[in-house]
């Protein structure tokens, strides 16, 4: 029988071998998070155990096959990639520091778990909540809106990836040269360019790879593609008939501008079973009222960030929206916050902007929507009296 000062010696004399082990390791290189987490637990179930000499033994080596199994299956640096914009990029060592230059990446690196590597995002990104936060306490540092990025402010955040958005050309033109001349890595994500779901996955597979998060990309976009293929598959059921739906990018008074077919609000539209009247146009189209009207929409939509709704229905009402049909039913719809939002963003919240969608667009299929930040424009018609004399 083993004395309990003779069974300490030995469990001190195990953990230190096994600290050795993935010390020698650390020297020469960097354990992911994962890693610190396997070798974690194992040690933990040692010091809170009463066990035999043997028990040790035999715990010891499983935990020792863990962590040499995790250090030798550990994805390796240096990696090369093909981003966006077609560039080959080499990663020499896993990033650290990250700065998002757009609010749909950053919703997809915090989607991915990568939330504690960022260090600035522009002004707009503000979703999840966390980001606000973390702005507000200064761990996060605002670098500037998407298309005016203070690029002094991002030097200074010494990041290791830039992550631009290609489609937005002053990213292209201007943004990637002018980092990379100050020894700054980009990297272009499809973003604003994005078509349909399906680019949207390439983005969260490509920012995956580079992190090695294959598998949190993976269980991510099952569970995305598991809720667009709910919503194909009620409208397939019920044989759903397609409303032309007008979507607009402001009121009115700010340009007409809407989205064309190859843009990835098009697909929110006809995935949630409507017809984008703009769909013959690429990219953001400037539309007129005679060609909104040849094309009568059932629905309008209209995104905006602080309008009034009184006067936004005032301004309708001098125009010639209000002789289409989506005026006359009564069905015009003003998004705002975080609506307006999932809606714009092509990101990690693609789901839940086509639910809200197909509510609007079939609530007689998904039942009637109700958010705070979804307003319907409500007309009063005048009540005709007939007195009978």
């Amino acid at each position: 029988m083993v004395s309990k000062t003779t069974t300490f010696s030995i469990i001190m004399l195990l953990i230190g071998v096994a600290i050795g082990v993935v010390g020698g390791y650390f020297a020469g290189a960097s354990l992911g998070k994962g890693s610190v987490q396997t070798l974690t637990m194992p040690i933990t179930s040692i010091y809170t155990s009463y066990l035999t000499t043997t028990q040790i033994q035999t715990e010891t080596r499983i935990m020792t096959s863990q962590i040499v199994t995790t250090v030798l299956t550990t994805p390796q640096y240096p990696k090369t990639f093909v981003d966006a914009l077609g560039r080959e990029i080499r990663i020499d060592k896993e990033p650290m520091r990250i700065v998002s230059t757009m609010p749909s990446i950053t919703e997809e690196l915090f989607a991915l778990g990568l939330g504690f590597k960022v260090v600035g995002v522009d002004s707009y990104s503000n979703y999840p909540p966390e980001v606000v936060n973390l702005r507000k306490e200064g761990k996060i540092a605002d670098v500037g809106g998407p298309w005016t990025l203070d690029l002094e402010k991002i030097i200074s955040l010494r990041p290791d990836i830039v992550f631009l958005c290609r489609g937005v050309s002053i990213h292209e033109s201007l943004y990637a040269s002018k980092l990379e001349e100050r020894g700054l890595k980009t990297v272009f994500l499809l973003c604003d360019s994005a078509k349909d779901q399906y680019d949207v996955y390439r983005d969260l597979r490509l920012i995956a790879s580079i992190f090695n998060r294959e598998d949190v990309a993976e269980s991510l976009i099952k569970t995305i593609d598991k809720k667009i293929n709910d919503v194909i598959g009620k409208l397939k059921t019920h044989n759903a008939s397609k409303p032309n739906v007008l979507i607009l990018l402001g009121p009115p008074s700010w340009g007409l501008w809407s989205a064309g077919g190859n843009t990835f609000i098009s697909w929110l539209i006809t995935t949630a079973g409507g017809v984008n009247i703009a769909s013959q146009y690429s990219g953001w189209p400037q539309l007129d009222y005679e060609y909104i009207l040849s094309k009568n929409p059932e629905i309008i939509i209209i995104t905006a960030h602080g309008i009034n709704m009184s006067q936004l229905k005032k301004e309708l009402e001098q125009t010639p929206l209000s002789k289409t049909k989506a005026w006359t039913d009564g069905k015009i719809y003003l998004l705002s916050g975080d609506a307006s939002d999932m809606v714009l963003r092509p990101g990690p919240r693609i789901a839940d902007a086509l639910d809200m969608l197909s509510k609007i667009i079939h609530p007689e299929i998904f039942g009637e929507l109700s958010r705070s930040d979804v307003q319907k424009i409500l007309m009063i018609m005048p009540i005709i009296l007939i007195v009978k004399r």
